[in-house]
């Protein structure tokens, strides 16, 4: 079989290299590997991606591989990489100096073990201690004859990064901060009795199932190695620090609490929305006319795609529960009488089946999803949250097809018979 590829773009320019420690195809042992890059200057054809996005084709390359071009590292489809072990090394053995001199906070001992025929003359080591709030002044030693270096810390290495360099090869190895293990906090619980419990039936979809709960008690823990130094100070200081992470972590997401705040909420949706460049879509179960005037028209760019996928249990009766409201007549009403003019005119299909196959509330704007856990219809009048989702970003049908082979979204926008036209849909229909 002849493979065929290029042009290709450096990286690094040869003859550099790159030493990364998070490269998913080097074995675990060559910590540090040096590799250089030769990607594509374009994207693989549609024809190939469509390939090896088949099922078999995506496991055969992952049983290959060991990982998983098609999602989860797309970047490496069609790249040519060269790996390059650490060429003067072999690892890096540290060992705590017991009995450190007056005045010096921790000795440390860094001994390197050389391949075969190879000097470490020239090496320069440097390593860098991370305290609670930031980083000390590193200790740097350039390596001679001997294979230890034994560096003097002013204060107890907290967190330990380390690079590595040659005066020839460039940098050989090196690694973020990363915190030391000084202590083990182990806890122990003994196994009192085991209880099973029945769930009946919930319906022929729903069968009955039982498991199995083992209650514990006589808990007991233990902490062996050093013993933490002002510990009230040092949880104080550290639980700070994660709850920070924690709110930058929902920043991150677009995490959202509303309550009580209907307003807000809807003008969060909307500037999602206005966003948009090429689709939006909208799943909720009950989208009805009102919600298509409320954030249909936050579409600022007339090309943008809008799609909606509701259900006939939405479009029953009213929000307002009047059952002599024929909502799926209201919804396409409004949605001729106020996109009359528009170029694009918004797709709407109704999810049939009791229940629907969709439970969740999704907006997805250009590939980007969102998750709400109340319908629009209700947002921010009752306690209810909404984030991001960039994992079901690849499950959601877009424009062209409803995500791949594995999509874990069980409706074809197209070609799925559980899907109508609400012109279709009468309130006769058997849900």
């Amino acid at each position: 079989m002849q493979l065929n590829g290029g042009p290709f773009v450096e990286e690094p320019p040869w003859p550099h290299l790159v030493t990364s420690n998070d490269l998913v195809f080097a074995p675990d042992w060559m910590h540090g590997a040096r590799t250089h890059f030769l990607f594509p200057k374009s994207t693989p054809p549609r024809s190939v991606v469509e390939i090896i996005q088949v099922g078999k084709n995506r496991d055969k390359l992952e049983e290959w591989l060991n990982f998983d071009v098609v999602e989860a590292y797309p970047d490496y489809q069609g790249t040519l990489c060269m790996l390059a072990p650490n060429p003067v090394f072999r690892s890096i053995e540290t060992t705590r100096v017991e009995g450190a001199p007056a005045g010096s906070g921790e000795t440390v001992a860094y001994k390197f073990v050389s391949r075969q025929g190879q000097r470490l003359d020239g090496l320069r080591l440097e390593v860098v201690n991370e305290r609670l709030r930031g980083r000390m002044a590193p200790l740097a030693h350039e390596f001679g004859d001997d294979a230890i270096a034994v560096l003097e810390f002013p204060a107890e290495v907290s967190k330990e990064g380390l690079t590595v360099t040659h005066p020839v090869l460039g940098l050989l190895s090196w690694h973020e901060p990363l915190p030391l293990m000084r202590r083990i906090h182990t806890r122990m619980e003994v196994v009192q009795r085991r209880k099973t419990i029945q769930v009946p039936s919930g319906g022929r979809k729903r069968p009955g199932y039982e498991y199995e709960v083992a209650e514990v008690g006589l808990e007991s823990e233990d902490v062996v190695g050093d013993a933490l130094e002002n510990p009230d100070i040092v949880s104080w200081l550290v639980g700070a620090e994660h709850r920070r992470s924690l709110r930058r972590a929902a920043k991150d997401y677009d995490q959202q609490w509303f309550h009580r705040m209907p307003g807000d909420a809807a003008q969060y949706v909307r500037q999602r929305i206005c966003r948009a460049r090429e689709t939006v879509l909208i799943v909720d179960p009950y989208f009805a006319g009102r919600e298509l005037l409320a954030f249909g028209h936050a579409i600022r760019r007339p090309d943008v795609e809008l799609r909606i996928l509701t259900s006939v249990q939405g479009l029953g009766s009213d929000q307002g529960g009047r059952p002599e409201v024929d909502a799926a007549k209201q919804l396409m009403a409004v949605l001729d009488q106020t996109f009359k003019d528009y170029s694009t005119r918004p797709a709407i299909r109704v999810l049939t089946g009791d229940p629907p196959p969709v439970h969740d509330r999704f907006l997805t704007v250009d590939g980007s999803v969102w998750f709400s856990g109340n319908s629009l219809h209700t947002l921010g009048e009752r306690a209810g949250s909404s984030s991001d989702c960039p994992i079901q970003r690849r499950s959601l049908p877009n424009s062209r097809h409803s995500g791949g082979a594995r999509s874990p979204f069980p409706i074809g926008w197209a070609t799925d018979p559980a899907l109508q036209e609400p012109s279709e849909y009468n309130k006769t229909s058997t849900l």
